[in-house]
C-alpha cells in the first residue's frame, strides 16, 4: 500500500514539474516571476542591511560605554524637552476644565511626593552614616 502512495506522490510531483516547465516557456510569465523574485530579494536585502546597521550602531555604543566614552549626557536635555512639550500638549488638549486639571495635577504631584518620601525613609542603611 505504501509503495502505491509513493508512486502516486512521485507522479503528482512529475505532473507539477511538467506543468511549471510549460508555464516557464512563456516569456511573459518568466519575466513576471523574475521581477517578483527580484523585488522580494531586494526587500530582504534592504531589511538585512537595516538590521546590520542598527546592530553595528548598538555595538559601537556599547563599546564606547565600556570604554567610558558614553555620550548619554547629550541626550538628557532632549529627553527633558520632550517631556516638557508632552506635558504642555497634554494640559492644552485635556478634556477637563482648567480648575479640575490643576487639582488633578496637584493631587498627582502630592501622591508622587509622598511615595518618594516613603521610599527614602524605608531605604536600608548602607552603614556609611556617621
Amino acid at each position: 500500500m505504501r509503495n502505491i502512495e509513493t508512486r502516486n506522490t512521485a507522479k503528482d510531483w512529475l505532473r507539477l514539474a511538467a506543468k511549471l516547465s510549460l508555464l516557464f516557456t512563456d516569456p511573459k510569465i518568466r519575466a513576471a516571476v523574475s521581477d517578483h523574485f527580484k523585488d522580494r530579494v531586494s526587500d530582504v536585502t534592504d531589511t538585512v542591511a537595516d538590521k546590520y546597521e542598527k546592530a553595528v550602531d548598538r555595538f559601537q555604543d556599547a563599546t564606547e560605554a565600556l570604554q567610558g566614552r558614553s555620550y548619554w549626557q547629550s541626550r538628557v536635555p532632549g529627553f527633558l524637552l520632550g517631556v516638557g512639550v508632552g506635558a504642555g500638549l497634554g494640559i492644552l488638549l485635556a478634556p477637563s476644565s482648567g480648575s479640575e486639571l490643576r487639582e488633578s495635577v496637584r493631587d498627582k504631584v502630592a501622591d508622587v511626593k509622598n511615595r518618594v518620601r516613603r521610599s527614602v525613609t524605608h531605604m536600608p542603611s548602607t552603614g556609611t552614616e556617621g
